[in-house]
């Protein structure tokens, strides 16, 4: 059987358990059928098209049959608020490629939320919110009329950049504030785990490029006024953050040097979903290249990073803020591995160029 027959399968095996009435069945199942045509579309060109269809294929009916069951009230409270927690209804951090959000669900340090907003049949909702005091996530979903629209596909959206053709409800623009202003935050938006899903991570923002990035509050109001193609209205969400980590401040001995350059890293910020490091770079090399940091556990594996904020304190001394997904917390050690990208015809092909004599493996003092 195909996976959509398997599908087709199940899906009446579990409507003649809890005896649902056959036009209700009906129903789902046409609103299935017409998702997995939809997803076909997206996903003709991906190498991996049979991986990504087949689990699209299962997601969509793990969503369809618990949109059933519970809004039928064919089951007690209790199952149904289980049922709801199912990943790929709600739980777009469980299903991210982002280790730190991970940890935050699984550590219970993500609130499930609904704040939206509609406009011409569209809906945007954020669905979940994390705060750790140094980046902050929240998961925004498009849905029109009840049915998943898409809000942000990487693929369709770099296919589209060359004309002016784009899907109405797909990302444009956003603006982002604290406690109603704009000017100690900055954001960026990335891929959620489908096209109709998007991660925005927010970062405190100095209004001076030349000063030190601030630190955001322990608890503020987000507003997220958020413009999508071909609906004039901004979709306006209003979040209330929190932070509810308790994180690590650690000032390790760690400077290197060799020839014309050297680093310091003067202090560092652990929670359970993000490592910050501040680091002091002093240079008089004549290559003009930027220099980078890579930061690798104890095990060999690359700690990714996800932001960095830069700037000059003067000729020669550059500051450093660099935000890493989480080092895990058995880890004794890291290492710091300075490199220079060697450009080539596309990012693509860019590679990195390691200065091992600037290297060097950190000791983590006490534990989480």
């Amino acid at each position: 059987m195909s996976i959509e027959e398997r599908l087709k399968d199940h899906m009446h095996q579990a409507a003649d358990h809890l005896n649902i009435p056959q036009d209700l069945y009906d129903s789902i199942l046409q609103s299935t059928e017409e998702r997995i045509s939809d997803r076909e579309r997206l996903t003709r060109k991906s190498r991996n098209r049979s991986i990504i269809r087949n689990a699209f294929v299962i997601g969509t009916a793990a969503v369809f049959i618990v949109i059933v069951i519970v809004s039928s009230a064919f089951i007690s409270p209790v199952m149904a608020e289980t049922l709801s927690r199912i990943p790929m209804m709600h739980n777009v951090f469980k299903l991210a490629g982002d280790l730190g959000l991970k940890a935050a669900e699984q550590k219970g340090l993500a609130t499930e939320t609904d704040y939206y907003d509609t406009h011409e049949g569209y809906t945007l909702t954020a669905s979940q919110v994390m705060f750790d005091g140094m980046r902050g996530a929240i998961a925004l979903q498009l849905d029109e009329a009840g049915r998943p629209a898409s809000l942000f596909d990487p693929f369709a959206r770099s296919q589209s950049e060359a004309s002016s053709l784009k899907s109405k409800g797909s990302f444009q623009v956003m603006r982002a504030f604290i406690n109603g202003t704009e000017e100690s935050i900055t954001w960026d938006i990335g891929p959620g785990i489908d096209a109709e899903s998007a991660i925005v991570t927010i970062t405190g923002a100095p209004s001076d490029q030349a000063a030190r990035r601030p630190v955001l509050p322990e608890t503020f109001n987000l507003t997220l006024e958020v413009r999508l193609e071909m609906i004039p209205e901004p979709f306006v969400l209003q979040i209330p953050m929190r932070q509810n980590t308790d994180n690590r401040i650690l000032y390790p001995d760690a400077e290197k040097s060799s020839r014309d350059i050297s680093w310091r890293l003067e202090e560092m910020e652990r929670s359970p979903v993000s490592t910050r490091m501040e680091l002091v770079l002093e240079e008089t090399s004549s290559d003009e290249r930027t220099i980078y940091f890579e930061v690798v556990g104890q095990d060999g594996t690359e700690i990714k990073i996800i932001d960095l904020y830069a700037y000059d304190v003067k000729q020669g001394y550059r500051r450093l803020d660099m935000l890493y997904e989480p080092l895990p917390a058995d880890h004794q050690s890291f290492t710091i591995k300075p490199f220079r990208y060697v450009y080539g015809d596309s990012p693509n092909a860019w590679r990195k160029e390691y200065i091992k004599d600037l290297e060097l493996t950190v000791p983590i003092e006490g534990k989480d």
